[in-house]
């Protein structure tokens, strides 16, 4: 099932307009988007430690988002949880299955390792990271922990390592040595990364705390593979201002004509100046997720078996994957699916359909400036969108501007202003953890499905 049809299925839907009466026949009803109980009843070690799960993404040097390092975060100042609380966390969160296909690096102590705790979460693609200045123990003794993940089948990280002379032996049973940007001048940390690169060749090296994509490219020319901080959802200056391409001016237009309810005969005229539109179009309302019985073969079909509703929240997806895509689109648009999942489905009784379909798009939309290179005012010159959305998307204001703020705050690990921002927004604190890692693992869902990771 490609991610066409796996929107198919879990997408709710009206159309706007009366199908024919054969097609109308076939179409079988999608069901509506929910949160499913088995993820609720997950989250109990989290509830109880009053946390969230959190994600950190994780690029490549191609800027390709490889994985994650999961960490847990408490919903209140001074909150505490204890390292099995959190290793508990991940197992009811299923990281184990994440990391048989990417990237899953998570902290643990030299006391989990003792203790076995690593034992829970084996996977191909599992990372344990210990903190050479924190572990507590003597080198031999990271050496004996590090021996001990490598031989369970995982892979070794270190944080806080300083190329003394005695430390060196750590790097024989290291995979990825992280550096933290801040912790050092550009002189010195450029040079430790020189050192790092002669002394241990096969030892990968990633960076933490990088805050724009010039500080990835710079780090990047030194060698370094894997790049964590919040560049991102950064627009890149060396970027910006960048023309936008045909592909993605011809879905902006068919946005527009979505939003003024065009007619039919319009929307397939635009359609039709893009062969990959349209023939995304076509795949699309021929997926199993639609109930043909007969397959579709016009546009004006497509459009009526579609729905204008999917049909809008499918181009605002295709936006991130037509015309000139880098491979930081494919990372963005993996961040925006989580974000307007999570919006979408946040536990706030006062949010009509229409108001979660609103915040859907708005997290599709918020990231349109990063992804064409140019200022959010810029953006929504040149689409036609309701002044709520605009309220949210350049000011955080209006009705919904502080559930996008409540998304930003999860992301960013600020818990202790989620929580805040959710009780205004009348949200038990407590299910934001369910809603986010519920949104995560639907996005990896629908990626995963589409054969892209």
């Amino acid at each position: 099932m490609g991610l066409n049809s796996f929107f198919g299925s879990l997408f709710s839907k009206e159309a706007d307009e009366k199908l024919p009466a054969k097609v109308e026949s076939e179409r079988q009803e999608a069901p509506k988007p929910e949160i499913p109980e088995q993820a609720k009843s997950d989250a109990v070690a989290r509830e109880e430690a009053n946390a969230i799960l959190y994600r950190e993404e994780i690029l490549d040097s191609r800027g390709r988002l490889c994985g994650y390092r999961f960490s847990m975060k408490p919903l209140v100042e001074q909150g505490y949880f204890s390292e099995q609380q959190f290793f508990n966390a991940l197992q009811s969160a299923e990281i184990p299955v994440f990391a048989q296909r990417r990237m899953a690096v998570v902290p643990i102590s030299a006391d989990g390792v003792v203790f076995g705790r690593h034992q829970s979460l084996l996977a191909p693609h599992m990372v344990f990271l210990l903190d050479a200045r924190r572990s507590g123990v003597t080198v031999e003794g990271l050496l004996g922990r590090l021996s001990a993940i490598r031989g369970a089948g995982c892979k070794t990280a270190l944080a806080g390592i300083s190329l003394a002379d005695d430390e060196r032996p750590l790097l024989e049973e290291t995979d990825i040595v992280f550096l933290g940007l801040e912790d050092f001048s550009l002189a010195q940390f450029q040079k430790l990364a020189q050192n790092l690169r002669s002394i241990a060749p096969k030892v990968a090296l990633g960076v933490e705390g990088i805050q724009s994509w010039a500080e990835q490219r710079m780090c990047a020319s030194w060698g370094f593979d894997y790049f964590l901080g919040e560049f991102l959802a950064t627009t890149d200056e060396q970027e910006a201002e960048k023309k936008i391409d045909q592909g993605r001016l011809t879905a902006i237009e068919l946005l527009n004509l979505l939003r003024s309810e065009a007619e039919v005969s319009d929307l397939v005229e635009v359609a039709k100046r893009d062969p990959g539109i349209s023939f995304q179009m076509l795949r699309m309302a021929n997926s199993p997720a639609s109930g043909l019985v007969t397959p579709v073969s016009t546009l004006e079909q497509a459009i009526a078996v579609l729905g204008r509703e999917q049909l809008y929240r499918w181009l605002a997806v295709s936006m991130f994957r037509i015309g000139n895509v880098r491979g930081r689109d494919e990372a963005l648009l993996e961040v925006a699916l989580t974000r307007a999942r999570l919006l979408e489905t946040l536990e706030a009784p006062a949010l009509s359909k229409a108001g979660r379909d609103e915040l859907f798009l708005v997290g599709m939309l918020s990231l349109f400036d990063v992804l064409l290179g140019m200022p959010m005012h810029k953006v929504l010159e040149k689409m036609r969108l309701s002044d709520s959305v605009l309220d949210v998307l350049l000011r955080s204001a209006g009705p919904h501007g502080k559930f996008l703020m409540l998304a930003l705050a999860i992301e960013k690990g600020r818990m202790s202003q989620a929580a805040n921002l959710a009780a205004e927004l009348g949200i038990a604190p407590n299910t934001l953890d369910i809603t986010s890692q519920a949104a995560f693992t639907w996005a990896q869902d629908a990626l995963a499905h589409d054969g892209l990771s």
